[in-house]
Formats: structure tokens, sequence, C-alpha cells
């Protein structure tokens, strides 16, 4: 009977608690040597909870923490207090990253949700538009 319990918890599905629309990626260098580079990250998405009950604690790119603000496009006076079905816009900044090369397929970010005293990480990856270096 344990066992099954085990398994049950293991093979739960995660809530669904967003639903993504779109995300970009821009890479830039600072113009002099010590402003460094980075990438930054927009994610525009639905939320399918509302703030009292679901926060973003992290957004993270190879393990690596970015800062990050979340932004309500809905209702842009209530900034951080949404709802249900209000679009959010997650700006996210990844500084100095690591050098990657040019063959291997750069990192996806990862959102980090609070839900219910749980944490759920739900990866922005639904490929790649190398013409406009944006996430479908």
């Amino acid at each position: 009977m344990l066992y099954v319990l085990l398994l049950s918890v293991f093979l739960q599905q995660q809530p669904e608690l967003i639903r993504m629309l779109e995300a970009s990626r821009h890479e830039w260098t600072g113009g002099r040597e010590e402003t460094g580079k980075g990438v930054d990250y927009g994610i525009k998405l639905v939320v399918l909870k509302g703030s009292a009950r679901l926060k973003f604690v992290s957004i993270t790119v190879d393990q690596r923490g970015c800062d990050f603000k979340v932004s309500n496009i809905s209702r842009p006076r209530k900034a951080d207090r949404y709802r249900k079905g209000d679009t959010l816009m997650i700006s996210a900044l990844l500084k100095n990253p690591p050098e990657y090369h040019p063959e291997k397929v750069k990192p996806y970010p990862v959102i980090g949700c609070s839900f219910k005293r749980n944490i759920y990480y739900f990866t922005v990856r639904q490929g790649i538009d190398a013409a406009h270096d944006k996430y479908k």
C-alpha cells in the first residue's frame, strides 16, 4: 500500500498554473568593458490562478539565477497583484552568461512558482525562431 502511495506522488501531474503565450531573448554587450554582457528575456503568459495563491519565486537559465520583474499587462495599476486570466509579462536579466559553443543549443529559461506550499518549475521551451530570435 505504501508503494502505491509513493508511486502516485511521483507520477502526479503538475497543476495548470500558467499558459505561455510568447517569449523572446536578446543578447547584448555593453559599450564599455566594465559594463559586461547579458541576455534579456521577455516572457508573456496568462495566469490560471490569482496572486493570493500563486507566487513567482525564481527565473533561472542553465541553473543560474536571473533578476526578474513581473508586470500585469491586463491591469497595469495593480502591479504585482493579479487574478485568474490576467496576462503578465516577466522581464528577466541574466548577467554575464557563460560562453556557449555555436553548435550547442542555448539554454531556456525556467520559471519557478510556489503554489499551495509546493514549488513547480516550468520550462519556456516551445522552439526557437532563429530569424527573430524568439521562442514560439
